[in-house]
């Protein structure tokens, strides 16, 4: 997840299976512990401007998913770190040079998406754009205002 305007920085790096509810989680409902503020470093969910994820075939495997989520931490040098217990195969893998260079690969180039969340004002310019357009259709499509 990423914050500010203009200049983005990392706000948060996470892991997780279902994405959707993930986002859910830490910018809908809020319930997450990250966003809820238990811990002295929390993610301010009306901050957060854009959310991208990478992904990998190797993801399905948990040990894999959670030394690329070692790497992704030093790649991208988020302000907020969430990380429980690591498995020992995962710490294994973090140290092996062929797994951090493919790791570092996949994540120094273009997510395999990304979500841009709009403010209220970007919202509602959008929105304007978004009106002015359709009415230029509706003129090109009806020139004669039938």
């Amino acid at each position: 997840m990423f914050g500010g305007q203009g200049r983005q920085y990392v706000a948060y790096v996470g892991l997780g299976t279902k994405l959707k509810g993930r986002v859910e989680q830490h910018l809908v409902r809020r319930d997450s512990s990250v966003a809820t503020g238990v811990s002295a470093v929390s993610l301010n969910p009306d901050k957060v401007t854009e959310v991208r994820w990478w992904e990998h075939p190797d993801f399905g495997k948990q040990d894999v998913l959670e030394a690329a989520e070692l790497v992704v931490l030093d790649v991208l040098e988020p302000a907020l770190r969430s990380r429980g217990g690591i498995t020992d195969r995962a710490k294994q893998l973090y140290a092996e040079d062929e797994f951090w260079a493919k790791m570092t690969g996949l994540f120094d180039g273009d997510p395999a998406g990304r979500l841009v969340i709009r403010t209220l004002p970007q919202a509602w310019e959008k929105i304007d754009e978004l009106e002015e357009r359709l009415k230029n259709l509706e003129v090109n499509l009806n020139p004669d205002g039938t």
